[in-house]
């Protein structure tokens, strides 16, 4: 197998209102990785400060002015990749771990069916993760497929993603993740992908659960101009129009408050305490002032 550095393009997603996420994980990346990627390719869902941009320092810029939706600038952008893997890098991540990426490369070429191998946000992996065995320490993910940080194949993740777009699209299907829809495609076309056991350290730490993108645009109808709906229908991450009930909301009034309240005497004396707290009231501009 070639390890040619034209093999692996670096494909970074953001959007509007993540600059201070974009910019912590580019400098976590940049640690760890000393590999030549053949491009770096930044897509951008909306407007970001150009200075982050210049801190990035990508090769092509794909860029919706207005914001379309996570789906449409994940469509968008790889059809542009020209390589036969990419590295998909998200916006909230930092690393652990040295990536050693000549030899997953190497592992996807002897694996032509695996759409990709991805890093594990958790560590030790459980016996559920260990239940099915690819070989080494190459396990298939019992949560099944996933877009944190991955080598992909772009041949298969652009098939995919081409079944998504032609996918009739109807209300019923408004809480169907692309996720969801790839994990699907995937299995259906006997394609599979992998995850390498990280040990008692989880590769990556998943950073920017505060300020996660609607759900409603991580949803197939998301790119269907005739569903309406998406546009205006909140969708909650721990499950579609799930009732709260009265005293789970005033218990979750009063552990707020205890929670904010420690937070506000903390963040004078914790830089910690101080960034959390200030992602708290970016996430509060970004989701509720307006």
């Amino acid at each position: 197998m070639s390890t040619d550095t034209n093999s692996i393009s670096l494909v970074i997603f953001t959007c509007e209102g993540r600059e201070h996420l974009l910019y912590h994980t580019i400098n976590s990346f940049n640690e760890i990785c000393n590999y030549k990627f053949s491009k770096i390719i930044l897509a951008i869902d909306g407007q970001i400060s150009h200075s982050v941009v210049d801190h990035v320092k990508p090769d092509v810029i794909i860029q919706s002015y207005q914001r379309k939706g996570y789906v449409n600038s994940i469509i968008e952008t790889i059809a542009h990749i020209q390589t036969p893997y990419f590295f998909w890098l998200e916006d909230d991540f930092m690393f652990n771990q040295q990536i050693q990426f000549e030899y997953l490369m190497g592992v996807m070429h002897n694996h032509p069916n695996w759409a990709g191998i991805f890093l594990s946000r958790t560590a030790p992996l459980t016996m559920s993760d260990k239940k099915t065995h690819h070989f080494d320490h190459f396990y298939l993910p019992s949560f099944g497929y996933s877009v944190s940080p991955a080598l992909c194949n772009t041949k298969h993740l652009k098939a995919g993603l081409k079944a998504l777009v032609d996918f009739p699209k109807n209300e019923k299907l408004k809480v169907y993740g692309f996720e969801t829809f790839l994990d699907d495609y995937f299995i259906q076309h006997g394609l599979s992908y992998a995850m390498p056991d990280p040990g008692e350290t989880p590769h990556v730490i998943h950073t920017g659960k505060l300020e996660s993108t609607a759900r409603e645009y991580h949803m197939i109808n998301s790119i269907d101009k005739n569903v309406t709906l998406i546009n205006k229908e909140y969708i909650s991450g721990f499950g579609y129009n799930k009732k709260i009930k009265l005293k789970n909301k005033a218990g979750a009034f009063f552990k707020l408050w205890l929670a904010t309240s420690w937070l506000s005497l903390k963040l004078w004396s914790s830089r910690e305490a101080y960034d959390f707290a200030f992602r708290i009231y970016l996430s509060y501009l970004n989701k509720f002032k307006n």
